[in-house]
């Protein structure tokens, strides 16, 4: 058993990069992995992405935001549960509010993932977790026969 008092913990900076910045607090675990998010006003969380393997979910404490997917947006608050299934519509959180919007986010990770991201064209391929995990992002449209550079193929 393991008890984090996320008030003891300090929190750390997590995305820093144009409109993209969140702090975070690790809550912990393996396979169901968690940790308390703050998405401060008028950033976004990440670029839209779609995981093949990885199930995500995420629980709003507090704050006001929105979701957005190819769709469209859809607006969140305190109490909203939203589940993002592997193979899912490609998503991302955007906080157009005046306050940090504060979640849990939940990731049911496998060990390795397959990640999209429709508006930049890449793919990003995860084996492991950090710190000794890889983790390698390809422009989806720049491709290499499978037999280069392989000597037994000429």
């Amino acid at each position: 058993m393991k008890i984090v008092r996320t008030a003891d913990q300090p929190w750390a900076a997590a995305l820093q990069r144009g409109a993209y910045s969140q702090r975070r607090k690790p809550l912990g675990g393996e396979k169901l992995a968690c940790g308390l998010w703050e998405l401060a006003p008028g950033k976004k969380s990440f670029p839209m992405h779609a995981h093949q393997v990885t199930e995500e979910a995420l629980f709003v404490i507090s704050g006001r935001g929105q979701v957005r997917t190819p769709e469209g947006l859809s607006p969140i608050g305190p109490g909203d549960f939203v589940s993002f299934p592997p193979g899912g519509t490609a998503h991302q959180l955007v906080n157009d509010g005046t306050e940090p919007l504060v979640y849990v986010g939940i990731a049911a990770t496998q060990g390795v993932d397959v990640v999209d991201y429709p508006e930049s064209g890449k793919v990003a391929l995860a084996l492991g977790r950090p710190p000794t995990g890889r983790r390698a992002v390809y422009r989806a449209d720049q491709q290499v026969d499978y037999f280069l550079d392989d000597k037994d193929a000429v």
